[in-house]
């Protein structure tokens, strides 16, 4: 298991995770309406010959709305596996939820602050991380 998790955080250091924080005063209000956004690629190590793919996105307004999507590709687990994404803050790790694989290894969490869900406030430095079990399948820093 150490092999594994070594392996996929050093998939994680060639790749480099992917940050992007914006801000839109939308429509030249002084900067007092301003939009924050935090991608990531998650990265992890080979499954039985495929290589896991995944991002998550980020986004706050200063209406108080947020969203934070977490997508997963090339997951050779069997149809139907259970992952489990959950977000690391220093050193505080949140379960944000689970994501389902279809038939083709692939799957989505989407919390919107607008359906009524709890997202929490990600900062840069945030970590996401998708499990199977004890097992990290992707990792990737905001």
């Amino acid at each position: 298991m150490k092999t594994i998790l070594n392996a996929a955080f050093a998939v994680l250091t060639l790749l480099g995770g992917t940050t992007a924080l914006m801000a839109d005063d939308h429509g030249g209000k002084g900067g007092q309406t301003t939009d924050t956004r935090l991608k990531t690629k998650l990265a992890g190590a080979v499954i039985g010959g495929t290589t896991p793919e995944g991002s998550a996105d980020f986004r706050a307004d200063a209406r108080g709305r947020a969203r934070l999507n977490v997508e997963v590709e090339h997951v050779n687990l069997p149809v139907a596996t259970m992952l489990t994404v959950s977000l690391q803050q220093g050193t505080v790790v949140t379960k944000l939820g689970t994501i389902k694989l279809s038939a083709l290894g692939e799957g989505e969490l989407e919390l919107s602050s607008q359906d009524g869900a709890l997202v929490p406030a990600v900062q840069k430095g945030d970590m996401v991380t998708v499990r199977n079990g004890g097992q990290t399948i992707l990792a990737g820093a905001f």
